[in-house]
């Protein structure tokens, strides 16, 4: 009697996988596009002037009634006033570095926070020149009351 070898195959699937559709290449100018962002409203104050020569103030800003910042200095740079972020320093090195505690993503909410203390800092700045004013209109009016005997 003569015996057939059989040998076991694995069942073949034939099922195809959908084909896929060419992907085309984003455009350059479709990656460069930036959505745009909704800014929280920023209410900043000015918590102290300096008698420095570069930090002008210290100051404070409320973001969206959800975050304070503090520690936000206005300082006179080489092209004019600009808000530098809070920041700790640390060593590495041998070298002192600092390091930013709060910054914005993006250059628009940078400008934003910018304008808003600046605002605040023109506004204390203007406030102070008419208390001093009127300080020195009180001492002049003092001086021309008094009796002399």
């Amino acid at each position: 009697m003569a015996t057939r070898k059989t040998t076991a195959k694995a069942p073949t699937t034939t099922s195809k996988a959908p084909k896929k559709a060419p992907v085309e290449p984003v455009k350059a100018q479709e990656q460069v596009q930036e959505p745009t962002t909704n800014i929280p409203t920023i209410q900043a104050r000015i918590d102290h002037i300096t008698g420095y020569e570069k930090v002008k103030a210290f100051a404070s800003a409320n973001i969206g009634g959800a975050f304070a910042i503090h520690g936000l200095r206005v300082v006179d740079g080489e092209k004019g006033l600009f808000v530098a972020m809070p920041s700790t320093s640390f060593q590495r090195d041998g070298k002192t570095e600092y390091q930013e505690t709060f910054h914005p993503v993006s250059g628009e909410a940078r400008k934003a926070l910018n304008d808003a203390v600046l605002a605040a800092y023109e506004q204390k700045l203007a406030e102070e020149q008419t208390e001093d004013e009127a300080l020195d209109e009180e001492q002049t009016e003092d001086q021309s009351f008094t009796q002399t005997m």
